[in-house]
């Protein structure tokens, strides 16, 4: 199922058809231009869920890096989880206070002078995301502490493209947004965060098996709520069952956790305490509030 009609050269599409009958041959196309992509008709009362699909560009990975460009896209979901609405990209910069190192130039394209002068603006962005249900990023624990250290009045839930989704459900093995755009036929230019919003956007946008869209098996994943389990005081030496039981390194806090529905917490802890007597297991309570939050 496509989501989308290119309007370029007819040509050139029936030679790509050609070649994709071959099993010796994949294409690839570029990503629809907004106004290629297919819309279902808003519904009377307007869309059961609207979502800022952003992305971000940062001098860094540390609590001291600061963001250098932001990107927004607004897509909205029926009912029924179909695309009926999509708004352009909107993209700012801000200068760092400091000068870009050639490694993350390097990576973004983004140089000193791209930056300097230019501010975020915070009201513009405050009015764009007024309306909107939930934030959504393809690393959502990367992105929201950006914004939740320099957009302090951002109160928005958060929902992770990469960890809301069952990709290898949907025949994903690789799991990075560029390739699952390839699956999908598709190449883009990355690290620029305006084209990064708008490929997750667009990956969003494109059906799961069961024809409806992924971005609303991410809303529905999303919306759950569940318990996030500690192992603390967990030895070094259990980590492999950990890592094989699903269970990630937190670094700020220094502890694997891992994630589960509400009804499945107590076998978990059970589970934890037969692996090592030392482990003292705790229960957070999460929903797309904090699921993504440190």
């Amino acid at each position: 199922m496509k989501i989308y009609d290119f309007g370029g050269d007819r040509a050139l599409e029936q030679q790509a058809r050609a070649l994709e009958a071959s099993a010796d041959f994949k294409v690839l196309r570029r990503l629809p231009h907004l106004e290629e992509v297919w819309l279902t008709p808003i519904p009377t009362g307007g869309p059961a869920i609207t979502l800022a699909v952003i992305d971000t560009e940062s001098t860094g990975f540390g609590d001291a890096d600061k963001m250098i460009e932001l990107a927004v896209v607004k897509l909205s979901l029926t009912a029924d989880g179909q695309l009926c609405n999509v708004q352009p990209v909107i993209g700012q910069f801000e200068d760092p206070g400091c000068p870009l190192t050639a490694e993350i130039t390097a990576i973004t394209g983004i140089d000193d002078a791209m930056v300097a002068g230019h501010s975020f603006d915070e009201k513009a962005l405050a009015s764009i995301l007024a309306p909107v249900d939930a934030i959504v990023a393809f690393n959502a624990a990367f992105d929201a502490a950006f914004w939740r250290r320099r957009f302090p009045w951002l109160d928005k839930p958060w929902l992770c493209a990469l960890r809301d989704m069952d990709w290898m459900a949907e025949g994903h093995v690789e799991r990075s947004q560029a390739a699952m755009l390839v699956a999908k036929g598709h190449f883009y230019p990355a690290h620029r965060a305006t084209v990064d919003a708008w490929a997750l956007a667009m990956l969003m946008a494109m059906p799961a098996r069961d024809g409806r869209t992924i971005a609303v098996h991410i809303v529905e994943a999303g919306r759950r709520t569940g318990s996030r389990i500690a192992a603390v005081h967990a030895p070094y030496f259990v980590r492999g069952e950990l890592k094989e039981r699903g269970y990630r390194w937190c670094p700020r806090r220094r502890v694997w956790r891992t994630d589960v529905a509400s009804d499945q917490s107590g076998s978990e802890v059970i589970w934890l305490q037969e692996l090592d007597h030392r482990i003292r297991p705790t229960i957070e309570k999460i929903d797309w509030h904090s699921r993504h939050i440190d």
